[in-house]
């Protein structure tokens, strides 16, 4: 979800990378995984198996695109990540919450 992607990158390192990001999805540097009509019913799967998180659509689409894909997530919302697993089992995270928060309090 390139939306989700610029927003993190944005939020949490700058304009300036968030810039360089999309050039570099529109350059062809990354790959970009597309919504499709099973994947969406993935995600209302998901949404429907976890209705006591209020996951959402954003958060339940990249669970049913990195299950397809066998993709680490980017994400920092790491409490519904970690409450929730693909079909395989836990999620694989892009950044590990321990280290991300010991970082953080320095």
């Amino acid at each position: 979800m390139l939306v989700e992607v610029d927003h993190i990158v944005a939020s949490r390192v700058g304009a300036a990378a968030a810039r360089r990001f999309l050039h570099a999805v529109g350059g062809g540097v990354h790959d970009v995984a597309y919504l499709s009509p099973g994947l969406l019913r993935r995600a209302v799967e998901l949404d429907n198996q976890y209705a006591d998180l209020n996951l959402g659509l954003a958060d339940t689409c990249v669970m049913a695109i990195a299950e397809r894909h066998e993709m680490p997530i980017l994400t920092f919302d790491f409490t519904d990540f970690r409450a929730t697993e693909s079909a395989t089992g836990p999620w694989r995270l892009a950044i590990d919450e321990h280290t991300y928060m010991r970082a953080m309090q320095r």
